[in-house]
């Protein structure tokens, strides 16, 4: 004989009206029934649209406005405004999330050693000529800078990130610069840079622009994978401190 059992039930979450609201609202945002530059209805329009009170329509704009969505224009000619977030925006948010969740300073190398031999490449095939000017005097810079440890960190950074946006891949350049500025906060370059190695890195990059120039993008990937590689190992591998245990979150400058 089969005995009945009561199933246990647990508790029912009820999402808040504001978030379904603003769930609604940024659905017609992200699919473009509501395109950039237009605006939403008015406050009071929402809350006889939604059936919802004043502060649910509020707290679900805010919501919005929070995550680049729209902008809230005060005033008699206000109100808000579709405006879709840019590459920045989605670059903010990986820094914060590298910034607040202590990832390890190996993982964030690793990371470069993954992306950025693509985005050489992909600098190679896309480079317009006024980002091979931009590159070639910041290398300029970059070579006159050896003897100034703070401005060559600087610089090497300003230069990694110019081949990034000569990629032309915007996912992978808002990712480079979120991860580049929590690693250079984080390393003590006094560790993983001597004379001689800001010299070999000197090197690196004249080859790697070299390529980018000539629009070969196979020596150019091939190029920034023995650099950055290269780097990783001295900063946490083979000829650094093992595995780097360093958070990105506290600054070292």
């Amino acid at each position: 004989m089969t005995k009945n059992t009561t199933p246990k039930i647990g508790p029912v979450v009820v999402p808040k009206a504001s978030d379904i609201l603003a769930e609604q609202l940024r659905e017609h945002i992200i699919t473009g029934r509501l395109a950039q530059g237009s605006f939403l209805p008015t406050e009071r329009q929402l809350v006889t649209d939604s059936g919802l009170s004043r502060t649910s329509v509020r707290d679900a704009l805010r919501v919005l406005e929070s995550e680049g969505l729209i902008t809230t224009k005060v005033g008699r000619s206000g109100g808000s405004m579709i405006t879709l977030p840019g590459r920045d925006a989605a670059a903010r948010s990986v820094e914060q999330f590298v910034r607040t969740h202590g990832i390890r300073l190996d993982a964030l190398l690793k990371c470069r050693v993954a992306i950025e031999p693509t985005l050489a490449e992909l600098a190679a095939l896309n480079r317009t000529d006024a980002q091979l000017a931009e590159m070639e005097a910041l290398h300029v810079e970059f070579s006159s800078s050896a003897g100034d440890v703070r401005r060559y960190k600087d610089v090497n950074l300003d230069w990694h990130l110019a081949v990034a946006r000569a990629s032309g891949n915007e996912p992978l350049i808002a990712f480079i610069e979120a991860i580049s500025n929590p690693i250079r906060d984080a390393m003590d370059y006094n560790h993983v840079t001597t004379p001689e190695l800001r010299q070999t890195a000197i090197a690196a990059h004249s080859k790697i622009l070299e390529a980018i120039r000539a629009k070969d993008a196979k020596a150019a990937y091939r190029r920034m994978q023995g650099h950055v590689g290269g780097y990783y190992d001295i900063a946490v591998g083979e000829g650094g401190s093992g595995q780097d245990e360093r958070k990105a979150g506290s600054s070292r400058s």
